[in-house]
């Protein structure tokens, strides 16, 4: 049958990348956590990722959902030529980009501040967040057809290599099952400084079983993440340059054998209880009530070692005395229960329409126990929050959404509320306004750190404050969009040029503007986003400008091809860029050396014939002209040489 064909191929290419990736690191070859599940909207950035864009002339009757609110449904469209169909790297796919450490699938941060979700304890390593999958992040589908999405990308030599496969679809008895894999190996040697190589593999199931009389719904959801990195931190000396036997691997960093591991298995199942909800032959579809439960269990394991070869310079005053060399190793395991009553009235819709709510009320309690093995020491802590949202949506004019919590045990006093709310006022544009205040408790990476078995400190700080506050406008016919956010940071932690924790009690202002506005001339097209952003301290050190722009031409050729051919640029200003150190994980304060003011130009071509997709990219022309300039967003590392990137991508429906 095709949908056992649909399920062989994709386990075949899964088979076929694990194999070509399960090699171990070559010696010597030359990154979530902004979620809010009042709306799984992110108020920080702006940006909307590759997956989030729709097209009404694209959906093709699959709708996605997540289970921790199963009746709020958005159409999934995947197959235009969008503007981030041939950014290969999760870092750039977005309206707003982060800064990484030059290779794709490295630590990473956004450009822009970027308040982070919180709830509870927090170990407080995110440098690879944008790779994992967790299993709040594992969508499920309603659908009437199998569905499978693959993609392979060539993003250096034959060692570099980005696979991507999804596969959805119905079983007998009202069972769904959704697969998401992906696989970022960057193992090669010719683009690559000393040093510096990625493998980055997350693997996720959901099940979805839905009872025969719609009254119980349940989710299961497994996900499985790695990370392994080999860490140069950084160049100490540039490669030479007008040589012909010239490469990035002749380069000295300062680095020679620093190695991070993360895994990530995790496992939950989620499942509801309705009641109500009939249609009413007159009023529509009656309130519906909920109970829900979801319980979770997470292994985390974070390591970092280094034979002490090299220069050593990230590590200053961070160096204990051991002859094995330096070593961080902490191991985390959460089990988790939440409880949830819910109450909601669905709107009407037609049979290929995506569900939504006319409103959504919830109340909840979660509780979580953390065990922390330190190799040396360990603890437990124990998490208890309430929480609850109320949503609106009467009309499709008016959204609103809140959310707030407290907590009770261990992060006694934390909290959070927020609020955001959608005016759509037709030919006039649309009005989105964000606003939250939140207290959280410092992390674990800020408050301990043990170094082979050493504490190198221990901290008590005081619980950090943020009050941030967003709004936008967009006119959707002149293709317009601008947005105002401030940020006020009460107790704001951060790591030293050093690398060691600190808390300042100086209040942080940081004001931020974000202009979106695409031009259009025939089949021309020029697409710009510029963002500013003001901060009263240097304690956090970002750039105050950064923008893209793309400008190229898009058509139809030979009455079937369509294509997209032009050009992308980035930039920002110079300024000192954090440092990242990967010891402890953090991107640090540092005054040595200024990113400075660099165009990052590329070409593309990108084409589509109904469901087949793939695109040429030369990345970094720039550096390919005048190769003795490198392209520098983190300080000390250089980005990848300029060179040819290749990719493809497959539907399969039915």
């Amino acid at each position: 049958m095709l949908y056992i064909r649909h399920l062989t191929i994709f386990l075949a290419a899964m088979l076929i990348i694990e194999g070509v990736g399960a090699q171990s690191f070559p010696r010597g070859a030359s990154g979530r956590g902004n979620f809010d599940p009042s709306s799984r909207s992110d108020m920080s950035d702006g940006g909307r990722a590759q997956d989030d864009y729709a097209d009404e002339r694209d959906t093709f009757g699959v709708f996605t959902f997540f289970s921790e609110n199963p009746n709020l449904e958005a159409p999934y469209a995947d197959s235009l030529l969008s503007n981030f169909f041939h950014q290969y790297d999760p870092a750039r796919s977005r309206d707003l980009d982060y800064m990484h450490l030059g290779n794709p699938g490295s630590a990473a941060q956004p450009f822009l501040y970027t308040p982070r979700f919180r709830r509870g304890f927090d170990v407080g390593l995110h440098q690879y967040d944008l790779y994992l999958t967790e299993v709040e992040d594992v969508p499920y589908r309603r659908l009437e057809k199998p569905y499978t999405n693959a993609a392979y990308m060539q993003v250096g030599d034959q060692s570099d290599t980005y696979f991507t496969g999804e596969f959805s679809r119905n079983f007998a008895k009202g069972l769904n099952i959704n697969l998401d894999y992906k696989r970022l190996s960057m193992l090669g040697r010719q683009n690559h400084f000393p040093n510096q190589n990625a493998r980055n593999t997350a693997l996720s199931v959901g099940m979805w079983f839905h009872g025969e009389k719609g009254k119980y719904d349940g989710f299961f959801a497994i996900s499985s993440n790695t990370i392994e990195q080999q860490d140069n931190g950084g160049l100490e000396v540039e490669p030479t340059t007008g040589d012909q036997f010239s490469t990035p691997s002749s380069a000295q960093v300062f680095l020679n054998s620093a190695e991070t591991r993360h895994t990530h298995r995790e496992f939950s199942y989620t499942h509801y209880f309705k009641f109500g909800g009939q249609e009413d032959s007159i009023r529509g579809l009656k309130r519906a009530y909920t109970l829900g439960h979801q319980i979770s269990f997470r292994n985390s394991n974070y390591r970092f070692s280094d034979t002490l070869t090299g220069f050593l310079r990230p590590y200053s005053e961070l160096l204990v005395s051991d002859f094995r060399g330096l070593r961080f190793a902490v191991q985390h395991q959460k089990i988790e229960n939440t409880f949830r009553l819910s109450t909601f009235r669905l709107q009407n819709k037609k049979r290929n329409d995506a569900q939504g709510q006319r409103d959504y009320i919830e109340l909840g309690i979660n509780h979580a126990i953390h065990q922390l093995d330190f190799e040396s020491a360990d603890s437990t802590i124990n998490n208890l929050f309430l929480f609850g949202k109320i949503n609106f949506n009467p009309s499709p004019g008016l959204k609103i959404n809140t959310y707030a919590h407290l907590g009770i045990l261990d992060n006694v006093g934390d909290f959070r509320i927020s609020g955001e709310l959608f005016l759509d006022f037709k030919k006039l544009g649309q009005l989105e306004v964000s606003a939250a205040n939140q207290l959280s408790s410092p992390t674990l990476m800020q408050s301990r750190f043990i170094v082979s078995q050493r504490d190198v400190w221990k901290n008590n700080f005081k619980k950090t404050l943020e009050n941030s506050i967003a709004a936008t406008y967009r006119i959707e016919q002149f293709k317009f969009a601008v947005t105002g956010k401030y940020h006020l940071v009460n107790n704001a932690i951060y790591f030293d040029t050093a690398g060691i924790a600190q808390q300042t009690g100086t209040p942080i202002s940081i004001l931020q503007l974000i202009v979106q506005k695409d031009f259009a001339l025939g089949n021309f097209h020029l697409d710009n986003v510029v963002s500013l952003q003001q901060m009263s301290e240097d304690f956090i050190r970002l750039p105050s400008l950064y923008a893209k722009h793309s400008l190229y031409y898009a058509g139809q050729w030979f009455g079937v091809l369509n294509v997209r051919l032009g050009f992308d640029v980035r930039y920002n200003n110079t300024y000192f860029a954090p440092y990242y150190n990967p010891l402890t994980g953090q991107f640090q304060q540092q005054d040595e050396r200024e990113v400075e003011w660099y165009p990052g130009l590329d070409a593309f071509f990108s084409m589509r014939v109904t469901r087949f997709r793939a695109y040429v990219k030369w990345e970094n022309l720039v550096n390919t002209i005048t190769p003795e300039r490198l392209f520098y967003q983190t300080a000390f590392y250089a980005h990848w040489q300029g060179g040819l990137r290749l990719g493809l991508k497959w539907r399969f429906v039915n």
